[in-house]
């Protein structure tokens, strides 16, 4: 097999796939949406170099050279709208689709570059370089860069920076590619058997994004249990804090994989401090609080930090065996939902 084409395209791909892996775990454990919009970026990303694996044992394809374009082009709109996603949900911006046509147009004259008497050959001549799909791509990692860059300033993020330098290099490295002169296509070659090192950094810096994220959420989330929000002159029931606790519950839950959860207090502590649920009904709550199933699931809970988490429960073993005494029996016992 040509080492050139390997360097070029199954090395690039197989680190793209493992991004993309990564990515995935990343989404499973903070369910934040600019997670979810760089797991769809190397989904793009990696089915990009796929096509290209095929283009390289099957011969140059003018449907196959489309579509990877528009692979790539999809990978930087998704970037390119997860900069936003950190402070706002998702809304469709008229930009989003500026840019998006702007790539597919890019895309088509990238092709019709490569077409000669109606036959795609990829050593036609490229189109000038202010037309060619890569540096677009280039100049929107550009822009993401800096976006991120500011974004770490303003907030002091370490994670952040990395994430900014990455997009920089990764950016520096796509148009030092198209570049055509001698010494300067020597650089660009070298940038494309460099490709993965980007990669590589954008997930590390992902990883401390998300190292980051959880440590903030600890912080905000001991400082809005600690007051709850409300107004520490007035002496409030059991009751009256129900509404505030089912907000912090809906918080703590947001960014995990579960959507079900129960905050669930000790009795000697209920007359103060109630306890909440989402996603399960009053009656589960109510069996909870009158049983050994709710004792048995607060004393684990104590012993685990403070959160535990069931799956497939009725299949469940002891978890911890120096609880005996037929507590978890009757936990299992109980019609929890599935």
């Amino acid at each position: 097999m040509n080492s050139v084409a390997t360097g070029l395209v199954l090395i690039p791909g197989a680190v793209a796939l493992l991004v993309f892996l990564v990515f995935t775990y990343l989404y499973e454990q903070n369910r934040h949406t600019y997670f979810r919009a760089w797991q769809l970026a190397w989904a793009a990303y990696t089915l990009h170099y796929a096509l290209k694996a095929v283009e390289y044992f099957q011969g140059p394809s003018a449907l196959l050279s489309l579509l990877s374009s528009l692979l790539l082009v999809a990978m930087a709109i998704c970037i390119f709208v997860s900069t936003r996603l950190m402070k706002e949900p998702f809304q469709l911006k008229w930009y989003d689709v500026a840019l998006t046509v702007t790539g597919v147009l890019l895309s088509y004259v990238s092709l019709r570059a490569h077409m000669a008497s109606g036959v795609f050959s990829e050593k036609a001549t490229p189109p000038p370089i202010y037309l060619q799909l890569e540096i677009g791509l280039a100049a929107t990692l550009l822009y993401c860069s800096f976006h991120f860059y500011r974004y770490a300033f303003r907030r002091n993020s370490v994670a952040f920076r990395t994430l900014a330098f990455s997009l920089a290099l990764w950016a520096a490295l796509m148009g030092a590619g198209q570049l055509r002169q001698p010494f300067l296509d020597i650089v660009g070659q070298l940038g494309g058997f460099l490709g993965p090192i980007p990669q590589m950094l954008l997930a590390i810096a992902m990883v401390m994004v998300l190292f980051e994220n959880e440590r903030n959420a600890v912080q905000d989330n001991a400082l809005e249990f600690s007051t709850l929000g409300v107004d520490p002159r007035r002496l409030l029931s059991a009751s009256d804090l129900v509404p505030r606790l089912q907000t912090f519950v809906e918080r703590l839950v947001a960014p995990l994989p579960s959507r079900r959860a129960v905050f669930f207090v000790s009795e000697q502590w209920r007359g103060t401090v109630p306890s909440v649920q989402k996603g399960f009904s009053p009656e589960f709550l109510e069996k909870l609080q009158k049983t050994q199933a709710g004792d048995y699931i607060a004393e684990l809970a104590y012993r685990r930090g403070g959160v535990v988490t069931f799956r497939n429960l009725r299949e469940l073993e002891e978890p911890l065996p120096a609880l005996s005494g037929g507590k978890f029996e009757v936990c299992k016992q109980r019609e929890l939902p599935t």
